[in-house]
């Protein structure tokens, strides 16, 4: 009995406002209406429109000698010494060296590399054939070759 008039004394005196039971005494901010979920059946504002350019917006352009995104392929000519270390079964732990020579971006065996330094080789030798391909840079390089015999392995350059 003492707690029923407990509360209804504090409710009399207190008032039973929304904004008390809120615990908030001020205007509101934001949405009135919060559920759990965070859903609204109320749409939101719409964003606003974002401004069209007046002019397209255009790619830069770059500057480069050789077409190909890098630069002459006169930084790679002189002599290189390639190294290849075979990494198959077939040829696991065999190595070669040999010496070539670039001009303009074509190699003394027949091999190119472009202004950018990607590299292409074949060669073919007592009825076996080579294909290497990899990259040179600055004063070094390295790529893959594969042999028609079955031998693969990895490739060092170094410029001379």
């Amino acid at each position: 009995m003492k707690f029923a008039f407990l509360a209804c004394l504090l409710t009399v005196t207190l008032g039973s406002n929304d904004a008390w039971s809120q615990g908030a005494t001020g205007g509101s901010l934001g949405n009135d209406n919060k559920s759990l979920s965070g859903s609204s059946s109320e749409p939101r504002e719409a964003r606003p429109a974002s401004r069209e350019r007046s002019e397209p917006r255009v790619a830069p352009t770059r500057r480069n000698s050789g077409g190909d995104g890098g630069g002459s392929v006169a930084r790679f000519d002189g002599r290189w010494r390639i190294s290849f270390t075979g990494q198959t079964k077939i040829c696991a732990g065999i190595t070669a060296d040999s010496t070539l020579t670039f001009s303009g971006g074509r190699g003394s065996d027949g091999s190119t590399v472009n202004s950018s330094g990607g590299f292409q080789g074949a060669a073919n030798n007592s009825g076996v054939s080579a294909i290497m391909t990899g990259r040179l840079s600055g004063r070094s390089g390295g790529g893959s070759m594969r042999m028609s015999n079955g031998c693969s392995g990895r490739w060092t350059a170094v410029k001379l």
